[in-house]
């Protein structure tokens, strides 16, 4: 590992010359980072052999419906919905479920919750967070006399998607304005970065959107991700490769031409390198915010 980091070094000096322009045209043309079964952000999505509906996030995981009433929140029908195949959504991790659509403007615009376990009405507010209602006069004066007919009961399973806040609410200034606000808004997900594994020569290839080259892309071996956020692996190689970071935090498994991992990186702030078993040069430095 010594003599990778110490090539990956002589590499960074020499600007690693892996610039867009000195690509060959072939590469260029290669230069995109496809999705899964090739999914857009925001994109409904289920297997063949499940009911369930996930959401694909702009950080290429899938975040499921825990139930029809959280869907009916964000969505009117399934119209929208795609199947895929199992082996496709086996390869989109999951990384966690969507809760209720939070309230916007002085409207009734969502559903209101209360739990098994208290009488208290909440109302969700964005991120998982509910504030509860101070009082009947106040839900009336909020949502109308009929108030009560939008409040669902929460699962005590479901409970533990949510946050309740301390305090009361009192008015409407604390909802937010609607401006096309998405799932990815509501969690607040950030986007993943691509990295490609290329042949002629063997190398990786991560997408920096700061770096202008005409299409948004460019090939350098340095990524820079916040902790937390996720890496796409696209294997442009001919033959299967293996990556992994250097202490073996993580690897993406072999992986088939042709084939994409994503991966979370949990790792704390700091500088971590990631290369190819199957070829000592293929190194790539991470660094992590």
């Amino acid at each position: 590992m010594e003599m990778r980091i110490a090539r990956l070094a002589f590499g960074l000096c020499v600007v690693f010359a892996f610039a867009f322009f000195g690509l060959t045209l072939e590469a260029q043309a290669a230069l995109s980072f496809p999705s899964v079964a090739n999914l857009n952000p925001g994109d409904l999505i289920k297997s063949s052999n499940s009911s369930t509906v996930y959401y694909f996030g702009t950080d290429e995981q899938r975040y499921g419906f825990p139930n029809e009433k959280t869907y009916f929140t964000w969505y009117d029908d399934f119209d929208d919905v795609q199947t895929i195949a199992v082996s496709e959504m086996n390869l989109i991790p999951l990384a966690g479920m969507v809760t209720y659509k939070p309230q916007f403007g002085s409207t009734i615009s969502t559903r209101l919750l209360k739990t098994q376990w208290s009488s208290a009405v909440y109302v969700p507010i964005g991120n998982g967070m509910l504030a509860a209602l101070k009082s009947e006069s106040t839900a009336k004066s909020l949502f109308g006399s009929d108030w009560k007919s939008y409040v669902d009961d929460l699962p005590d399973a479901f409970v533990p998607l949510y946050t309740i806040l301390g305090g009361n609410l009192t008015s409407s200034n604390t909802f937010e304005k609607e401006y096309h606000y998405t799932i990815s808004d509501d969690k607040e997900i950030g986007d993943v970065t691509g990295v490609m594994m290329y042949v002629s020569p063997l190398r990786f290839a991560a997408s920096d959107e700061s770096v202008d080259c005409g299409k948004n892309y460019c090939a350098y071996n340095v990524v820079t991700v916040n902790q937390g956020d996720t890496i796409k692996f696209v294997n442009y190689a001919e033959n299967g490769l293996t990556v992994r970071e250097a202490n073996n935090r993580w690897t993406t498994g072999e992986m088939d031409a042709e084939d994409i991992v994503v991966l979370t990186i949990a790792d704390r702030p700091g500088t971590y390198y990631f290369y190819a078993d199957e070829d000592d040069d293929m190194i790539g430095k991470l660094i992590v915010k």
